[in-house]
């Protein structure tokens, strides 16, 4: 079944706030059996929304708005969707009194501006918002849809999940649809569109390919009338996944390698230490953004400049002779990245995340560098070099793991 959804908010016409809402509706949607046709973007003009809605409401069975439910003239969500279905809003007795009780339980007086929040028309019921002010609203007349959600996404995503979502997985059970998303690293996005050729063009699944930062995604989105089907069907694409691009693949849908590094490196009580050149603090930032990172990381180091790398031990001669930008260097700082810290293992990128080449070194090119007491493992990469902050990204996820590789070949 098809859904839109449009999202209100001049601040993002002006990129001063991204849309991240509508991508988190898109992504879950489908596992209550509805797919997105159609994102709308709209600033906070009435004509506009309502032209938005109206459009919306010829074509698809749900229409969901985020944004708006605020307590200002620019919040024109209400007003709009009353259009839309012919009816006037008025405020409710039992919202007004949920409003007071928020703004009393903050020892705050409730400014009257806010008495719009507690409106609802006839079609519509409230959709309880504990996070916020803005309670939503489930819409429904002649068998069509509306819900609206808050802009904020600490409001919309509790929301989703405790209330709306539970209430359409009761409404539709004429059709499941699940996702998987399968995550790769150090191939191209036209290498990996020739090699998945024989899982490209069915209908169902659906399978598409996608540039991420951290690599290049394979998202599989499989409908069936029940979820033991979806998932038998998303089980033949795994088998076949698995089969065309074997280690290449390394997460399926929410995974992330600083979160496998840590568990392994925490299950053997391993320690780490960081030398990091062209991705500059990237391996450090995903790696301490896991809890419990400290048990495992002992330090890292930015060492961007060739005198900064000199400083902390790198010798000045194989700077001259290779470059910085080498094997030979990587690998003394792989070595140094594990003294300096006295740590088990070290990491070392050094490498052009821009996009001007160096000498006869192409834009993208890395060298990661892994060791330990007794080896070191250096390899050579090439990343699409038209982003840096991309380059800086896959070359840190490459970097974990290749450390996760490397101690798992040594076990």
């Amino acid at each position: 079944m098809d859904a839109e959804i449009i999202a209100s908010g001049t601040e993002l016409l002006m990129g001063e706030t991204q849309d991240t809402n509508s991508s988190f509706l898109s992504l879950h949607l489908p596992s209550v059996g509805l797919q997105v046709r159609k994102i709308t973007i709209i600033g906070d003009d009435f004509e506009e929304y309502s032209e938005a809605l109206h459009k919306a409401w010829e074509k698809s069975s749900f229409v969901f708005t985020t944004g708006g439910l605020g307590p200002t003239k620019d919040d024109l969500t209400r007003e709009a969707i009353a259009d839309l279905v012919n009816e006037k809003p008025s405020v409710n007795e039992e919202q007004l009194k949920i409003l007071k009780s928020f703004f009393s339980a903050r020892n705050s007086d409730m400014p009257e501006t806010n008495i719009k929040q507690s409106w609802l028309i006839p079609s519509a019921t409230a959709i309880s918002n504990p996070n916020g002010t803005a309670p939503g609203w489930w819409v429904e007349k002649n068998n069509k849809f509306v819900i609206a959600m808050p802009g904020p996404p600490r409001e919309l995503y509790p929301m989703w999940e405790n209330e709306i979502k539970p209430k359409l997985i009761s409404l539709l059970d004429n059709e499941v649809v699940m996702t998987r998303s399968y995550k790769t690293i150090g191939l191209s996005e036209a290498r990996i569109d020739e090699m998945a050729s024989p899982i490209l063009g069915d209908e169902n699944p659906y399978v598409g390919i996608y540039a991420k930062e951290d690599g290049i995604h394979i998202r599989a989105i499989a409908k069936a009338k029940d979820q033991n089907k979806a998932l038998d069907i998303l089980k033949n694409i795994d088998d076949k996944v698995e089969q065309i691009f074997g280690s290449y693949v390394w997460g399926i849908d929410n995974e992330l390698p600083e979160e496998s590094l840590l568990k392994l490196l925490i299950s053997k009580k391993k320690t780490l230490g960081l030398m990091e050149s062209c991705t500059a603090g990237t391996i450090a930032n995903k790696i301490t953004n896991v809890n419990g990172s400290s048990n495992s990381l002992h330090g890292g180091l930015v060492s961007y400049s060739d005198a900064t790398k000199i400083q902390f031990g790198i010798n000045e001669d194989s700077i001259t002779k290779f470059t910085s930008i080498s094997e030979e260097v990587c690998r003394e700082m792989a070595i140094k990245a594990k003294d300096i810290f006295n740590a088990d293992y070290g990491i070392a990128t050094t490498g052009i995340a821009g996009n001007q080449q160096i000498k006869d070194i192409i834009p993208g090119t890395v060298f990661i560098g892994i060791a330990d007491n007794s080896k070191v493992k250096v390899s050579k990469h090439l990343f699409p070099s038209n982003n840096r902050n991309a380059v800086k990204n896959r070359a840190s996820t490459m970097a974990i793991l290749s450390l996760i590789d490397f101690i798992s070949e040594n076990i």
